[in-house]
């Protein structure tokens, strides 16, 4: 895991036990595999009733902050599962990245035209000698 990359681990009403906190730090910061432009991530993890909620929002150098959030009845399933939902939103931005960038390289800009192309025109008699019939 690269020393630059910033896990925060908050819980909602709620306190984290330490195997808990030291769990989501190993999920998230294999986040950073995935795609190493991620700057920092922040994870809030929350109970409503017998519902444990885990939210994760991953801040990269460029680009949009990616969001994600999974429920279970297991905090460490609910982890488990936003982390899974996190690498697919991860990859399918780097994917789209990847693909923006060769599109613009596939794409050659046009070249710059220097040969002047001569129209001839037709002289006012001659359009209304073409056209006059029509409208007699």
């Amino acid at each position: 895991m690269n020393s630059g990359l910033q896990i925060t681990i908050t819980g909602r009403s709620m306190n984290v036990r330490k195997d808990l906190k030291d769990y989501v730090q190993s999920k998230a910061g294999r986040l950073e595999r995935y795609n190493d432009q991620l700057r920092s991530i922040e994870v809030v993890l929350s109970e409503q009733g017998d519902r444990r909620i885990a939210e994760m929002i991953a801040h990269p150098n460029r680009g949009p902050k990616v969001v994600g959030k999974a429920e279970h009845e297991d905090a460490f399933a609910a982890i488990d599962l936003l982390v899974d939902k996190m690498y697919q939103q991860l990859h399918k931005q780097k994917e789209k990245a990847e693909d923006r960038r060769k599109r613009s390289e596939r794409v050659p800009p046009p070249e710059p035209s220097t040969a002047v192309v001569e129209e001839k025109l037709e002289s006012y008699d001659e359009v209304v000698d073409k056209f006059g019939e029509k409208f007699d």
